[in-house]
C-alpha cells in the first residue's frame, strides 16, 4: 500500500492505486450514516483497496456482480446471466427440479453447505434463477391473488427481481417461521463468511420497498460480504447503493498499473 501523503484537503493523496482529494473521498461518504463514515474514515486505506477490488471485479464480470437491482433500478429485460448452470446436477437439497444459479453463487453454496452439514445443519434451495419472463408471470399471479398494492410488498416487477441475476437463494420454507429455524440462524450468523448476504432485513422495509425476508439471500463475493458487515452495519442496501453511485468515481481515479 502506498503511503498517504497530504498537505491540505484540495491535495491529491494516494491510496494504493486511487489518487484523490480529502474533499472528494469526504463527499462520497456525505450521506452514509455517521457511524458508517466513522468507520470508512477509521480504515480508509482498507476501504479503498477493497473499492480497487470490486472495480476490477466489476470490469471483468458483465453480468451485473453489484447492481443494486430495486424497484428504480430494473435489469434488461434480455439479460439472462451467461454462465447459469443446473442445480440438479449439484447434488443440493432442492424442492424441485429444473433450478439454475451461476457457476460462482453454486461454488460458494457448495463451501457453505459443506460447512453447514458438519455442523448438522442441511440447506435446502427452494428458489434461484428466475427469467424476466418467469417473473412477469410470477408477480402477475400474485396481483390476480392479492392485488397490486399488497403484492409490491413481496414481489418484484419483471426486472426488478434480483433473482434474475442467478446469485440469490430462497431457502428453506419462504416463510417467516424460517428465522427461528436452525438452518436460519446459521445461515444469518455464518453466511457472509461465504459471500452471501441478507437482502430484505427486518425493520427496514420502507427503505427497501419489501417485507422482512429472512430466507432471501444474494451472494456479493466474500469481499463483498465482509465490506458489508465491517463498515455498512451489515446492510446490503446501503452498500450495493453506495457502490452503484460512485463506482465510476473511483474508476475515474485509479492510477493506472505500472
Amino acid at each position: 500500500m502506498v503511503s498517504c501523503q497530504k498537505i491540505n484537503s484540495n491535495d491529491k493523496y494516494v491510496e494504493g492505486n486511487i489518487k484523490i482529494t480529502q474533499k472528494e473521498f469526504a463527499e462520497t461518504l456525505s450521506n452514509l450514516p455517521p457511524d458508517v463514515r466513522e468507520k470508512i474514515i477509521k480504515d480508509r486505506a482498507v476501504f479503498l483497496s477493497y473499492i480497487e477490488w470490486f472495480i476490477k471485479i466489476s470490469d471483468q464480470d458483465k453480468n451485473f456482480i453489484f447492481f443494486p437491482v430495486d424497484k428504480a433500478r430494473k435489469l434488461p429485460e434480455n439479460f439472462n446471466p451467461s454462465d447459469l448452470k443446473d442445480l440438479d446436477k449439484e447434488g443440493f437439497p432442492v424442492n424441485k427440479k429444473g433450478m439454475q444459479l451461476r457457476a460462482n453463487t453454486i461454488a460458494a453454496l457448495k463451501e457453505m453447505s459443506s460447512d453447514a452439514a458438519a455442523n448438522g445443519i442441511e440447506l435446502l434451495v427452494s428458489s434461484a434463477f428466475r427469467s424476466y419472463e418467469y417473473q412477469k408471470n410470477l408477480y402477475n399471479y400474485y396481483v390476480g391473488i392479492h392485488g397490486k398494492e399488497e403484492t409490491d410488498k413481496f414481489s418484484a416487477l419483471p426486472g426488478a427481481s434480483q433473482h434474475q441475476l442467478g446469485t440469490v437463494i430462497d431457502f428453506g420454507s419462504i416463510t417467516l417461521e424460517f428465522k427461528d429455524t436452525p438452518e436460519g440462524k446459521w445461515i444469518k450468523e455464518n453466511g457472509w463468511k461465504y459471500g452471501f448476504s441478507l437482502s430484505y432485513p427486518e425493520n427496514y422495509e420502507k427503505i427497501t420497498g419489501y417485507n422482512y425476508e429472512p430466507w432471501h439471500y444474494r451472494y456479493i463475493t466474500k469481499e463483498g460480504a465482509l465490506v458489508e458487515k465491517e463498515f455498512f452495519n451489515g446492510l446490503q442496501y446501503l452498500f450495493l447503493n453506495y457502490l452503484a453511485e460512485y463506482m465510476d468515481f473511483f474508476r475515474a481515479n485509479v492510477i493506472a498499473d505500472k
